[in-house]
């Protein structure tokens, strides 16, 4: 066999076993994006809908103390607004209150003057809602939803497993945001599914004053979005189960929160009274 044969010869067998090597080479952000929303439905169902709201249970779990509470939860979105309750059994932590009305975040505390490590990470971050990245695809603001966002703020990042998955990596540059704050998504390589995003932030450590003891280490915060149970709700496919996992690993020791929520409907252009998204009283 010649050497040019040899060559075709060998490339032809390699796409044959290797298929999603290749394709994840040649893979671009704009074709990731649009195989990711035909995942969801096609653009005719998903503009038909205006309003989204996703109805379930919420659970919430931490290590440092122990505690398990169980409540209920709702999401509901459109246009520029979210508006998402999650309640707790519980008198130290009665609920959770993520909101981003009019182009304006709103994160109510869940005691006297304090918020959740969540609320907490997302009032430190507020482009996770501005740039529509919370939730997903459980919300109508999905990031990739919203034509305005740019492809550029993207860049392909690779492979990695994601709950035994092979999953492409998108690496996210949110304008004006810090080099110690970074941002993954994670789409499934066979259907395109949004399973992850990884929010990273790094805070260098610093040289300790006078009166300290030794040098302040640093302090990593890290927070996963997970989604998952994929099913068809009317004419999109969607996830039932949204997971969140919060921890900080710093010389004070390393602590982490769960927060699970069950999906179990989805409604879809709902009248909506004036005044709706808002956590004043109704």
């Amino acid at each position: 066999m010649k050497n040019s044969a040899l060559i075709l010869f060998v490339l032809a067998l390699s796409l044959f076993l290797f298929p999603e090597t290749v394709t994840a080479q040649k893979l671009t952000v704009e074709e990731l994006i649009i195989r990711h929303l035909d995942s969801i439905g096609t653009r005719e169902k998903r503009d038909a809908v205006k309003n989204r709201f996703a109805m379930g249970t919420s659970r919430f779990e931490s290590k440092l103390p122990s505690r398990t509470t169980n409540g209920k939860a709702i999401l509901v979105s459109e246009a520029n607004n979210l508006f998402f309750v999650a309640s707790f059994n519980s008198q130290e932590y009665p609920f959770e209150k993520i909101g981003f009305f009019a182009n304006k975040a709103s994160l109510p505390f869940v005691t006297a003057g304090a918020r959740s490590p969540l609320g907490a990470f997302i009032a430190d971050h507020n482009r996770i809602l501005s740039d529509g990245l919370f939730a997903g695809s459980v919300s109508t603001n999905w990031s990739l939803l919203n034509p305005q966002i740019k492809a550029d703020r993207f860049k392909m990042g690779g492979t990695k497993k994601v709950n035994g998955c092979k999953a492409f990596a998108l690496d996210y540059f949110p304008g004006g945001s810090s080099p110690d704050f970074t941002i993954k998504l994670f789409f499934d390589a066979e259907n395109f599914r949004h399973l992850r995003t990884e929010y990273r932030r790094t805070v260098p450590a610093k040289d300790a004053t006078f009166g300290t003891l030794g040098e302040q280490t640093g302090v990593k915060i890290e927070l996963t979005e997970d989604f998952g149970d994929f099913k068809k709700a009317d004419d999109l496919t969607l996830p039932y189960s949204y997971k969140l996992h919060y921890m900080t690993d710093s010389n004070s020791g390393v602590f982490e929160y769960n927060w699970g929520f069950t999906i179990s409907e989805y409604l879809y252009n709902q009248t909506l009274e004036e005044g709706f998204f808002s956590f004043d009283e109704k």
